[in-house]
């Protein structure tokens, strides 16, 4: 089986089987694969990019917007709650 990794810029963007990136050993993909599991926990603001010497670096992410509001929510935040 064929194993490789693929990184940008000091930054993995995937490890894997087949036909895709650099090829390296089963090893250093165990190796990898294990740091993978171990990834610190993100926080509700920051995340982590695993660099190519296979340390984590933590990144700020911003916090999603909050959706749209249905039609029918629309509706009645519009007319302030009165139902529609």
């Amino acid at each position: 089986m064929r194993y490789y990794k693929d990184i940008s810029d000091g930054y993995f963007l995937a490890i894997g089987t087949g036909n895709g990136g650099t090829e390296i050993t089963q090893s250093e993909y165990d190796e990898i694969m294990a740091v993978i599991r171990n990834k610190p926990q993100p926080a509700e603001d920051t995340d982590y990019l695993l660099k190519d010497d296979l340390t984590w670096e933590a990144y700020h992410v911003e916090p999603s917007p909050e959706p749209d509001p249905d039609p029918e929510e629309a509706l009645s935040i519009l007319l302030g709650g009165v139902e529609a």
